[in-house]
């Protein structure tokens, strides 16, 4: 008895003086176990060898591209969908399909510069997709999609990254300043990296802002012309206009530079109602507007002691005026220049070189709308 390879057991009989004669039909059903048994090793070798082949191999499964949630600056989807061909490399096709997307939203309005610039967020994607090889992967994709822009896209984008980490770097700086300042020191970035070109990059935000600065206009407009809302209502419309269309605190707008405050005094009816408050309520219904503008208690005592300086110099002033209009109509053209110089100097004593060069240039300050609450 003798084991084979395959696992099946042999039984071989000899005569110790000569081999016994074995029948044929004896033979012929040993060698169809074996044929058989055989073909059954094989089967399961090659079985095996296949499986370890495909464990092995170098590349994996791509799963279908699925669309990308994100969107463009223009609204369109640019990630690929479709399904890989089973014949495709997936290099080959992921390019290819990106390729063909790209185009399909692009293509129209691709010579546009902002456009140019949102293909930023593809790079993105493909450097997340490829973190290896994601930017050799892109430029070959910009050159195959778009031969004639090109060379304008990715010198772009190569600017908007230096942009991108220019801002990263400079977060603590820009958060210190106030918002206008930072708008500023951006803007002089931009222009530093893009030129004239800048402003086209960055053309929908400009266009947010404008849409914002239309529709404080529109509310500016209808408020000059508002007699029957209180002026705290006027305020507060005021207020939270503004808080909605632009970022940092009331208090700080109040502070830098006075946006609110001196939009609200500039309102028509503001004026009208505070002219016709006698001097102290009008001075309690100041300080109570820049109280709700969220001024502490002794900022408002400043802008009081300015407020009644302001009274006094307008009184003073329009005195002078009326008395000045009195001498201009009974004095000769001879005496005149000596009289008026009279006149100032009575009224604003060493102030009036000043008052008398800017009648000289004809700019009458006393003249001007007289705006409580700002001059």
């Amino acid at each position: 008895m003798r084991d084979n390879p395959f696992g099946t057991k042999w039984v071989i009989c000899i005569n110790s003086d000569s081999a016994q004669k074995i029948t044929m039909k004896k033979w012929t059903q040993i060698l169809a176990a074996l044929a058989i048994g055989l073909a059954a090793v094989l089967i399961t070798i090659a079985h095996n060898s296949l499986n370890m082949s495909n464990t092995g191999a170098p590349t994996e499964a791509i799963p279908p591209l699925a669309p990308h949630q994100n969107k463009s600056a223009s609204g369109n989807e640019f990630y690929p969908d479709s399904e890989l061909s089973p014949q495709d490399t997936p290099h080959d096709t992921f390019e290819t399909e990106l390729v063909t997307k790209l185009q399909t939203s692009y293509g129209a309005r691709i010579q546009e510069l902002n456009i140019q610039a949102s293909l930023i967020k593809v790079k993105e994607f493909v450097l997340k997709r490829y973190p290896q090889d994601g930017a050799e992967r892109f430029v070959r994709i910009i050159q195959a999609a778009f031969p004639e822009y090109a060379e304008s896209i990715l010198s772009i984008i190569a600017r908007l990254e230096i942009y991108n980490e220019w801002l990263v770097n400079n977060q603590t700086m820009l958060a210190e300043r106030a918002k206008r300042e930072q708008n500023g020191i951006i803007w002089e970035v931009r222009r530093e990296l893009f030129g004239q070109d800048a402003e086209i990059i960055w053309s929908a935000e400009q266009a947010e802002m404008a849409q914002k600065q239309s529709a404080m206009h529109a509310l500016i407009q209808q408020l000059d012309q508002s007699h029957d809302i209180s002026m705290e209502e006027k305020l507060y419309q005021l207020q939270t206009a503004i808080n909605e269309n632009y970022e940092g605190s009331l208090q700080e707008l109040s502070l830098s530079g006075g946006m609110i405050s001196k939009a609200f005094f500039h309102l028509t009816s503001v004026q009208q109602e505070l002219a016709q408050l006698p001097t102290e309520q009008r001075q309690q219904k100041i300080n109570g507007i820049r109280r709700q503008l969220g001024l502490n208690d002794e900022l408002i005592a400043q802008l009081q002691t300015k407020d009644e300086e302001r009274n006094r110099r307008w009184e003073n002033g329009l005195a002078y005026m009326a008395e000045r209009e009195k001498i201009v109509a009974i004095t000769s053209e001879e005496l005149l220049p000596d009289a008026l110089a009279k006149l100032r100097e009575k009224y604003f004593k060493h102030e009036a070189i000043t008052i008398e060069r800017e009648e000289a240039s004809d700019f009458w300050r006393f003249k001007r709308p007289r705006v409580y609450g700002i001059n």
